[in-house]
């Protein structure tokens, strides 16, 4: 072996490279936490497992009662057309109010969507009243020693979903899982991540997945429907900037009309802080050294119900636009009494080990989660796309 020397005092530059403990943090730090509320909230709601590919529900509801005028009626008018697909709300004797004048009707024969009527029951004068004016049934009136009349129920409707099968696997060369290094151990670390990163792909996909399904034995293909593929009604698009609060508390009055009370809202960063913005003739400075302005809404209180919201902040969606359907602009009502995870039974989330092929020199893991997620009564929940500020 060569003889080195060093002359005079010997500085850190004069260590072999190699001789230096490097002085490494054993903790890592990731970019982003975990945000998938959404799962979390889920995970712990009851859950039901799934035997099936094909998940079905029944959804049910009370005989509607209320609909609105189709076509403005005089005061002299003996029918009343009422609006699409609602003449089947009524029978024969039932007594109507016409919300705009008060005045009772009672419905003598019913074709299609037009009521044949007779005009005002009751201390109320026949008046006219303009097309899209409520109608409201209040009872039938059965005259002594009728017949029971039409016989009328609701009729249940099947909902249905199907199961996605999601997988995130990772591996490394037998060598690799081996050697020492900084924080844990590599599958350890990288185990931890794919767990997160896991949990965010079912995450999206219980917002915005499609439902679907592909038969091609044996490798047919389920796809897990996501909220947005079930939500029709109250689904309000290309908002734009929530100037109004009375406007967007209407809206979600609407929403609050169904269902229960257990409403929880997720809303992108631009949405949440349109509704922060709303306090912003609220500020106050109490004293003169005060320096924290701007305020922080953690809860909506609808003012027709008086139910306090909780708002949580989607901060994963502040990557994308707010135009269309991105979640960018995106604010969610959903009642979470009616909603449920379906995990196939055995097929909860795992991490299945040793998943290389015979003979390969490697470590391979896998997560893997089969599930699907029920939407029941799609008109409990809300939907706001394009907020813009």
């Amino acid at each position: 072996m060569a003889v080195t020397t060093v002359t005079g005092v010997v500085d850190t530059e004069a260590r072999l490279a190699d001789e230096k403990v490097v002085d490494m943090d054993p903790d890592i730090a990731m970019l982003d936490v975990d945000t998938n509320q959404f799962m979390t909230m889920l995970s712990k709601l009851p859950s039901r497992a799934a035997s099936q590919v094909k998940v079905n529900w029944l959804e049910d509801q009370y005989f509607p009662s209320y609909t609105t005028l189709a076509v403005s009626v005089s005061a002299s008018d003996t029918t009343i057309s009422v609006a699409t697909d609602t003449g089947v709300y009524f029978r024969a004797h039932d007594i109507v109010q016409l919300g705009a004048t008060g005045e009772k009707v009672e419905v003598t024969s019913i074709s299609a969507d037009v009521l044949t009527v007779t005009r005002s029951i009751g201390g109320v004068a026949a008046a006219s009243s303009q097309s899209g004016t409520d109608v409201l049934i209040l009872g039938n009136a059965s005259g002594q020693g009728a017949d029971t009349g039409t016989l009328k129920a609701t009729k249940r409707v099947l909902g249905y979903n199907y199961t996605q099968i999601q997988r995130d696997p990772f591996g490394f060369t037998g060598t690799d899982a081996e050697i020492e290094l900084y924080g844990a151990d590599d599958p350890e670390r990288e185990a931890a991540k794919k767990r997160i990163e896991h949990k965010g792909h079912l995450e999206k996909l219980c917002w915005v997945g499609a439902r679907d399904f592909t038969s091609g034995s044996p490798s047919s293909t389920g796809y897990m429907g996501g909220i947005t593929e079930f939500l029709s009604t109250n689904v309000f698009t290309a908002y734009g900037a929530i100037s109004s609060l009375s406007a967007f508390d209407a809206k979600v009055q609407q929403v609050f009309q169904h269902g229960t009370q257990d409403k929880v809202i997720f809303a992108a960063p631009t949405p949440a802080r349109a509704l922060s913005n709303q306090l912003a003739t609220n500020w106050v400075r109490a004293t003169p050294d005060e320096t924290k302005y701007g305020a922080k809404v953690s809860a909506f209180v609808n003012g027709a119900y008086g139910q306090a919201i909780p708002v949580i902040v989607k901060r994963e969606w502040g990557i994308q636009g707010t135009s269309g359907k991105s979640l960018g602009g995106a604010l969610f009502i959903l009642d979470m009494q009616y909603l449920k995870r379906r995990p196939m039974r055995n097929r909860d989330t795992r991490l299945l080990p040793n998943r290389q092929g015979n003979g390969q020199d490697q470590v391979v893991f896998d997560y893997l989660t089969e599930q699907s997620l029920e939407v029941k009564n799609e008109a409990a929940h809300g939907a706001f796309f394009g907020i813009t500020g």
